[in-house]
């Protein structure tokens, strides 16, 4: 069922408001609770599965918005937030038009690879070629938990967020 212009407007503005308040949760501190010192990195599997029922461009520009509302509220790295989740964003809808059907199973692996991806390039790039102390450490003692804590939280995401998408899209069952 093709959306009208009213219905696509209200769409977009309920993903951005969600976005908006997953970088509340995420970037204030107390928001959001953390597991032993690991952050949930909210945005992430947010963004990629709002990104999995739309077109490559509107998901990059989902991913672009959740990217900047990110490095908006960063001391340092500006753009790296943008420019990752717009690419995740980008790939994991073209690989859910053309390549596979968008499943529980699809949007599992999707946000897991997202996420474990930008915490590996992150930590990479800024860590390690940087040259800071305790680096290697900081893969085990940091990123590698934030990561799992994130990973294990998309399951409950993807209940929340799938019947909202399927709402906002006017999907019926004998639709698909």
């Amino acid at each position: 069922m093709e959306l009208t212009k009213k219905d696509k407007t209200v769409k977009y503005i309920a993903y951005c408001g969600i976005l908006m308040l997953c970088a509340l949760l995420q970037n204030t501190a107390g928001l959001f609770p953390e597991i032993g010192g690991a952050h949930c990195f909210i945005l992430i599997p947010v963004c990629v599965l709002i990104s999995l029922d739309e077109d490559e461009k509107a998901a990059a520009l989902l991913g672009l918005f959740a990217g900047a509302l990110w490095d908006i509220v960063s001391a340092e790295h500006m753009g790296y937030n943008c420019i990752f989740l717009m690419l995740a964003c980008f790939v994991s809808s073209t690989l859910v038009t053309y390549v596979f059907r968008n499943t529980f199973a699809v949007s599992m692996v999707c946000t897991a690879a997202s996420i474990a991806l930008y915490c590996l390039f992150y930590w990479l790039i800024f860590m390690v070629i940087q040259k800071s102390d305790g680096s290697v450490w900081t893969l085990f003692y940091f990123y590698i938990p934030c990561a799992v804590y994130t990973i294990a939280l998309t399951p409950l995401l993807y209940l929340i967020l799938k019947p909202l998408s399927r709402k906002l899209n006017k999907i019926n069952d004998f639709d698909e």
